[in-house]
């Protein structure tokens, strides 16, 4: 394998695990026309293992609070908001480093090469300015922002990601169940049996005598009439 194709392969694969996300059991990956509850038996210290399209840099993630938590967190639909206009330049983004940048290397050294990756560079500092501006002016946490921002700039492949890793920097107001009702009718059946697949895994790995267990097989029940 050429050096070329060697740093492409690294590029992609460091993508690939920025992907990777870690849930909460009943904890989801929401957009406005998806829900992703992850893996029902891969988990990593504890936590389901799921993986947000690596194809779809462009389009908002958030991530849904865990189930039966109340906690003080941004708005889901503040966070669309503010991620939003990022999409044109995350589609940019992955253009430039997984397209242009692997052909100038391959084919066109020198110049072209060094252009596309200033251009790469300069757009993921904008997209950084310009989620922090967003973030601030919505009264979102920006601190994130710092590690995010410093990831990026540091490992170019990672910056294809940077609206949707900016939007899964924290959790937002709606557990699974109401995420569920958002989503198109012909899709709820499917999610609300992935949700009862992960409920049912979550009580196994609880007492019987935990007040949890109850309340996760109350709705287990309101998921799956007949279940149990």
């Amino acid at each position: 394998m050429s050096v070329e194709a060697a740093a492409i392969a690294v590029a992609a694969v460091v993508y690939l695990l920025d992907c990777i996300v870690l849930l909460e059991r009943g904890q989801a990956l929401w957009s406005r026309s998806s829900l992703s509850f992850g893996s029902n038996h891969y988990q990593i210290r504890g936590k389901v293992v799921a993986l947000i399209n690596p194809l779809t840099p462009f389009i908002p993630v958030l991530r849904t609070l865990p189930l039966f938590m109340n906690a003080t967190v941004p708005n889901s639909a503040d966070a669309l908001r503010s991620l939003a206009p990022l999409a044109g330049f995350a589609l940019l983004q992955l253009i430039l480093v997984f397209i242009a940048l692997p052909f100038c290397l391959c084919r066109a050294p020198g110049w072209p090469f060094f252009l596309s990756l200033s251009f790469a560079y300069l757009n993921a500092f904008v997209m950084l300015g310009l989620i922090w501006r967003r973030f601030r002016k919505a009264g979102l946490a920006t601190r994130p922002l710092a590690a995010l921002g410093f990831a990026w700039l540091a490992c170019l492949p990672l910056s294809v990601n940077a609206q949707r890793k900016a939007g899964l920097a924290f959790d937002v107001a709606m557990d699974a169940r109401e995420a569920l009702r958002l989503l198109p009718e012909r899709d709820q059946e499917r999610a609300r049996g992935e949700l009862a697949a992960q409920v049912d895994e979550a009580m196994q790995e609880l007492e019987e005598s935990d007040e949890r267990h109850l309340r996760l097989d109350q709705l287990r029940r309101q998921l799956v009439p007949g279940a149990g």
